[in-house]
């Protein structure tokens, strides 16, 4: 017994520090783990998984997951444009040929105003004023959603109020 040693202060200390750290970790742990499953059950009641979306959409219409989008054809000077906007394909076939042509060399050719206007013979101020207007009857028929005879005239944007 004699042979027995005794525990210092700091020894001690030390030890009873170690067992407060532990304890507050298993703490810790033990509230992230509840943490954890009560967020696992709150989505499981809010979210749904994309599988089920589909096969709920698959269900309620089977054309929604399978139905390919419409594309319209058309042909530029010897050049193939495909439109796949349904919208801006329906609008752009209400057209004439003349405005089409412009609209699709500008923007979907990307060609400049100077080359649209010598294939045109037109000079390009004229172009750029034809192309503004053709701009918005292409805005009126797609928000309309009708041909140019069904939808109403809209002269207010094309004229102009000038106070001298």
């Amino acid at each position: 017994m004699l042979n027995k040693k005794v525990q210092t202060w700091d020894e001690h200390w030390k030890k009873h520090k170690q067992h407060t750290f532990d304890t507050f970790c298993k703490k810790i742990i033990k509230n992230e783990l509840f943490n954890f499953y009560t967020e696992l059950n709150r989505r499981k009641l809010n979210e749904v998984s994309i599988d089920q979306i589909q096969f709920l959409h698959y269900m309620s219409d089977p054309r929604l997951i399978y139905d390919a989008p419409k594309e319209y054809l058309f042909t530029v000077n010897e050049a193939e444009i495909v439109v796949k906007d349904e919208q801006l394909g329906e609008a752009l076939k209400v057209l004439t040929e003349d405005k089409r042509n412009i609209m699709l060399l500008a923007y979907f050719l990307n060609l400049s105003d100077v080359e649209i206007a010598t294939k045109l013979g037109t000079s390009t101020r004229k172009l750029n004023r034809l192309r503004h207007r053709i701009l918005m009857e292409l805005k009126d028929i797609m928000e309309d959603g009708g041909s140019l005879g069904d939808r109403k005239t809209r002269k207010a944007r094309t004229t102009r109020i000038r106070d001298y």
